[in-house]
């Protein structure tokens, strides 16, 4: 017995759309890291959730280092990788990516200081 085609549609219970994010990001950062095992890749996940929170997933290298590596590439090059809803990366896309960089720099930097404050004894490679 086949499964029921769900029409694609945004869920209008805020309680339900929290959950099915939920599930389905756990799901996506799943097969991203499974991707990035079996084909030895390069891999970052942004996503915003409902409510605004930020989570974020990288294989084996930071994120700011693949974000690093994207927004380093000629533009030709990242405008041929970068197709979304038939429209290419545009500068918009960059500055929002570096800002978002910024953003996770600077929850990283927060994240080090306290660590270094709750376990001074602990040596924290940056």
């Amino acid at each position: 017995m086949g499964r029921v085609k769900l029409e694609i549609k945004r869920i209008e219970n805020n309680t339900n759309r929290q959950v099915t994010f939920s599930k389905r990001r756990n799901g996506l950062i799943k097969k991203a890291y499974e991707l990035s095992i079996l084909c030895d890749i390069d891999i970052a996940l942004i996503m915003f959730s409902p409510s605004g929170r930020l989570s974020h997933f990288s294989g084996k290298r930071r994120i700011e280092d693949v974000f690093t590596r994207f927004i380093n590439l000629p533009d030709q090059e990242r405008e041929q990788a970068v197709v979304e809803k038939g429209r290419h990366c545009d500068l918009q896309n960059k500055e929002y990516l570096l800002r978002t960089l910024q953003k996770l720099r600077s929850e990283n930097d927060i994240a080090l200081q306290i660590a270094k404050f709750v376990f001074p004894s602990l040596i924290i490679m940056s």
